[in-house]
């Protein structure tokens, strides 16, 4: 049996940590950080759910774009039903941004301000 060649060796590697990359990227799209929503937490009115669906192919995600109409930067997350709310992210005014949480979790309800 030929032994391979140190080339051989470098792209078989190259090849491996490039799937593992890929396959690392494409979980992390479906595994939320957890955001405990605070408990008396209220809606955000000024920045709703303009949309909201499940991505159904693999892997499968429920999601929600939120638009900013509060005239001023904000700190939100959307409160999910059965599931932990996905990361707090920052919006500029009139800016829209995706969340998105397990499809295991349910849809989402309303937007709140985590502040900050």
């Amino acid at each position: 049996m030929r032994t391979p060649t140190r080339s051989h060796r470098r792209a078989t590697l190259a090849s491996a940590t490039a799937l593992a990359l890929a396959t690392t990227a494409a979980l992390a799209l479906c595994t939320p950080t957890a955001t405990a929503a605070a408990p008396d937490a209220e809606p955000l009115e000024c920045a709703p759910i303009v949309a909201q669906d499940t991505h159904v192919g693999f892997p499968t995600w429920r999601w929600a774009d939120v638009r900013n109409d509060c005239g001023r930067r904000v700190n939100v997350s959307v409160q999910v039903s059965g599931w932990p709310d996905p990361e707090c992210q920052y919006l500029a005014p009139g800016e829209t941004k995706r969340f998105r949480w397990d499809s295991t979790g349910g849809p989402a309800n309303y937007t709140w301000d985590c502040g900050g």
